[in-house]
């Protein structure tokens, strides 16, 4: 009889059902959320909360709400709601949130009550967790908070904002529930807040919808409150609760939201990014509304951007108005009707610039750079009408910038054809982008001399036939860098960005990416330390060798302490078997060994300097490794050399959250 009872199903689960411990589902979410590694942005910080949770385990890293919030499979801690740089002893919790799994969050609630927290309420109100809030509502520390509201409103989430708002004493909300509502397009969260809360928004509601291009949110805000002083700031971009991607409504229309404006008379005043990015979606169409509604008319900056489109339908009617408002239509050679790509000659005008055209306008009359972006972009016919047209909107940007994009006979023309010239930058920013063909003619037919910055960026490339070209030209006189590493530079052009060095010796350059057959070819050329050094960091032995063998710059510190930091222990050997002189104080390279937590680096050290470590060394060197939770070279230490734990590092460790480490 005593068998049977104890072998009843139903009697066997009233027993464990009262039992302090979890069943083996929700144990497999403990050992899942285990393998998620909390990096620190500022692990030697103890202000800093900030860190990056990577590797995040199947099935949660397909969880929606974490592929939005997800850089390359590593997410902010702060997007699941974690403050500590160091540890997230609730992830387990969190992630069954995230995943939506009630059971889950039941059985690790009851398991561990201090994982319940405002922060996890927030966490499930930004998923639209509704049945997980509400339970969490029936715990001590899981009552509903504003911010809970806020979440769930920005994210358009209108039942989990129904049920708080529904609630008797509930927690409220704020305005930027319906700030947030509106700048990402949730149109039936917006209508509920208004008809049913009391708490409003702010201009940032508008701005925000204007500027995404939520048409159906911006027709409702203007139909409840017409005022202008809903366009009091052209501020549009608002970071909400520091959370990087809230869930969007589909459907974003700039053209739309245009029209919309049109229709309610909205003011002029609107953010200015909503202009340019609807002309880059839509052309001609976003551009002629613009200017017949009177948003926003034709101006300089305006003819920036459709010269950017490259869009010649927008070019010829953007071209077209400002030369109406400037009563220079129609040209004699086209009519009325014609077109200006049929505009083959220049016009009998001075150069001249077109008057502002109206009090929207943004810019002043003289500071239009049409054809410097034409020229970069490669659009010559664009280049030839603007010159026909005698529009003064060109400097020697405009040859700069179509060497830089490779564009020769962009340049060929310009040179031909304008009087601005080019500065030594276009010479610059074509060997940085490898365009030979220009470099060759910016010397043969403009007569542009070599300098060390063009070297420098050739040999950064490791561009042999451009080395080889360059070397053969005559240098500018007293272009001699003054040492040191040099300045990073960064040439703004209308296509992007091109990034460039100045003031730094080609060889070092060359050294530093690796490029041994460029080092060689600039044999007898000037160099620094700097040649090692950055050749060390990097890991390029063969480079450190041929500069050793063949250079007397020789090295300095640095060069240990960066083949420490990037685990290049073969390089290490190399620089203390032949550069031992340099170093004057060892015991920061083995604090530098601790910080990165290599035994085969320490083994290194320890093998070719035959030291003896100081009481206060080895305390300090344990403490680095302890509190960078590297467990392999702490047992090595303890194993091998006879070093201790301290009270130090073990406060270190457990302050990390390094359990496994303070167990040891």
């Amino acid at each position: 009889m005593a068998t049977c009872v104890l072998r009843n199903r139903d009697f066997f689960l009233h027993v464990v059902q009262y039992q302090h411990g979890l069943p083996l589902e929700v144990r497999q979410v403990v050992a899942l959320a285990a393998q998620v590694v909390i990096t620190p942005l500022s692990p030697m910080s103890y202000m800093s909360t900030m860190a990056r949770l990577n590797n995040i385990p199947l099935p949660y890293a397909d969880v929606e709400y974490v592929r939005r919030v997800s850089d390359a499979g590593s997410i902010p801690n702060y997007a699941l709601f974690f403050h500590n740089q160091f540890v997230a002893p609730a992830l387990p919790l969190h992630l069954a949130i995230v995943a939506g799994n009630l059971f889950h969050v039941e059985r690790l609630a009851t398991w561990q009550p201090t994982w319940v927290s405002s922060d996890a309420v927030a966490l499930a109100a930004i998923c639209g967790q509704l049945r997980i809030l509400q339970y969490l509502a029936t715990l001590p520390n899981g009552c509903p908070t504003a911010a809970a509201m806020d979440l769930a409103a920005m994210n358009g989430y209108l039942n989990v904002v129904e049920w708080l708002h529904g609630l008797p004493d509930g927690p409220g909300c704020t305005t930027q529930a319906m700030d947030g509502a509106a700048a990402f397009g949730h149109l039936n969260v917006v209508a509920f807040l208004h008809e049913q809360r009391t708490e409003g928004c702010t201009y940032f509601a508008l701005a925000a919808a204007v500027r995404k291009g939520h048409a159906s949110v911006v027709d409702f805000l203007l139909s409840i409150q017409p005022s202008t002083a809903m366009f009091q700031s052209r501020r549009c971009s608002k970071e909400f609760y520091r959370i990087p991607g809230h869930r969007s409504a589909p459907g974003s229309d700039l053209l739309r939201t245009i029209q919309v404006l049109k229709a309610h008379n909205a003011p002029a005043d609107i953010c200015n990014n909503v202009v340019h990015t609807a002309i880059a979606s839509h052309g001609y169409d976003a551009i002629q509304l613009l200017h017949e509604s009177g948003i926003r008319r034709i101006d300089q900056e305006i003819l920036d951007t459709v010269v950017t489109s490259k869009d010649r339908a927008s070019i010829d009617y953007a071209l077209r108005q400002i030369l109406i408002a400037n009563d220079r239509w129609p040209l004699n050679s086209l009519g009325n009707l014609g077109s200006l790509w049929d505009l083959h000659e220049d016009l009998p005008w001075d150069p001249w610039q077109p008057q502002v055209m109206g009090p929207n306008s943004r810019r002043e009359a003289d500071s239009s750079k049409a054809m410097d972006i034409a020229a970069c972009l490669g659009d010559l016919p664009t280049v030839k009408l603007l010159h026909h047209l005698r529009l003064d909107c060109c400097s020697s940007d405009a040859m700069n910038h179509a060497c830089a994009r490779g564009h020769l006979n962009v340049a060929q023309w310009l040179h031909a054809h304008r009087s601005e010239g080019c500065t030594k930058e276009a010479m610059l920013l074509a060997a940085v982008e490898g365009h030979k063909h220009v470099v060759e003619w910016l010397h043969s037919s403009v007569g542009m001399p070599c300098s060390e910055d063009v070297l420098a960026n050739a040999a950064k490339s490791g561009d042999i036939a451009m080395l080889t070209y360059l070397l053969a030209l005559p240098m500018v006189d007293g272009d001699t860098p003054s040492g040191g590493w040099g300045s990073s530079c960064t040439a703004f052009l209308p296509d992007g960005c091109v990034e460039y060095i100045i003031g730094s010796y080609a060889v070092d350059i060359a050294a530093a990416n690796g490029h041994i057959d460029a080092v060689q070819l600039l044999q007898l050329h000037e160099a620094s330390t700097i040649a090692m050094d950055q050749a060390a960091s990097n890991g390029h032995l063969d480079v450190v060798a041929y500069l050793h063998a063949h250079r007397t710059e020789g090295c300095t510190a640095d060069a240990f302490d960066e083949a420490i930091f990037g685990g290049h222990d073969d390089v290490l050997e190399f620089l203390i078997t032949h550069y031992a002189t340099v170093v004057t104080d060892w015991s920061e390279l083995f604090l530098e060994a601790a910080k990165q937590g290599r035994v085969t680096t320490m083994n290194v050290l320890w093998t070719l300097l035959s030291a003896e470590l100081t009481p206060t060394l080895a305390e300090k060197v344990v403490t680095f490794a302890a509190s960078g939770n590297h467990v392999d070279l702490l047992l090595w230490l303890i194993k091998t050399k006879g070093i201790k734990y301290t009270k130090r590092a073990l406060r270190e460790a457990a302050r990390r959250g390094h359990n496994r480490l303070v167990q040891l």
